[in-house]
């Protein structure tokens, strides 16, 4: 659908723009434009390229297992029906690094693995558990300290002060996470109240 979308727009642009006499003009700003996108992007790759592969290193060097013991006891509390040995919770403890540095690419294949682990653990598959939903409800807040991508993309642009935005960045997602799980909360104690 979306395809579909920019193919009508790419067309309609072309049809204003032959209606008004600026095909000229049109052709070189998309050929610019097209130019400025493979720069930006070849600068972004390498970007997330380095911190995916400082997360691998984590991962082999088990120093996501030495994080995981450190996020223990938030993770118990939130997640007090995962065993503390099974390797959801660090699949869980990676994503959530990754969304805590700003990495949402990279943070992508990690929580399908979360996902993966989370599902395995599931008592009725195919429906959604209680802690799929709860690590749903964090992933979505979006948590950050650091916005990585956020600030690349500052600095690729050509921003004076990319850094900037960490404060903000994190009170925004802080507020987004705590909002969160507090509705997944309220949802969960309406249903059992539904129930009775």
């Amino acid at each position: 659908m979306i395809n579909k979308i920019w193919l009508a727009l790419f067309f309609l642009g072309y049809l204003v723009a032959g209606a008004t006499g600026r095909v000229e003009e049109t052709t070189l700003s998309l050929i610019h434009s097209m130019e400025e996108s493979v720069k930006f992007i070849l600068g972004i790759i390498g970007f997330l390229s380095f911190w995916s592969g400082l997360l691998r290193i984590t991962e082999e060097a088990g120093i996501t297992t030495w994080l995981s013991r450190v996020l223990n006891p938030v993770l118990n509390r939130l997640f007090p029906n995962i065993p503390s040995d099974s390797p959801a919770l660090g699949c869980i403890t990676l994503s959530l690094s990754a969304n805590l540095l700003g990495l949402s690419n990279a943070a992508t294949p990690l929580g399908i693995k979360a996902m993966k682990e989370l599902e395995e653990l599931n008592p009725t598959p195919g429906e959604i558990s209680e802690e799929i939903s709860i690590y749903l409800a964090l992933i979505m807040g979006g948590i950050s300290i650091i916005p990585s991508t956020i600030i690349a993309i500052r600095a690729q642009a050509g921003s004076q002060h990319p850094t900037s935005i960490i404060f903000p960045m994190f009170l925004a997602s802080l507020a987004g996470t705590c909002t969160s799980l507090l509705v997944h909360h309220i949802i969960k104690k309406t249903q059992r109240e539904g129930k009775r």
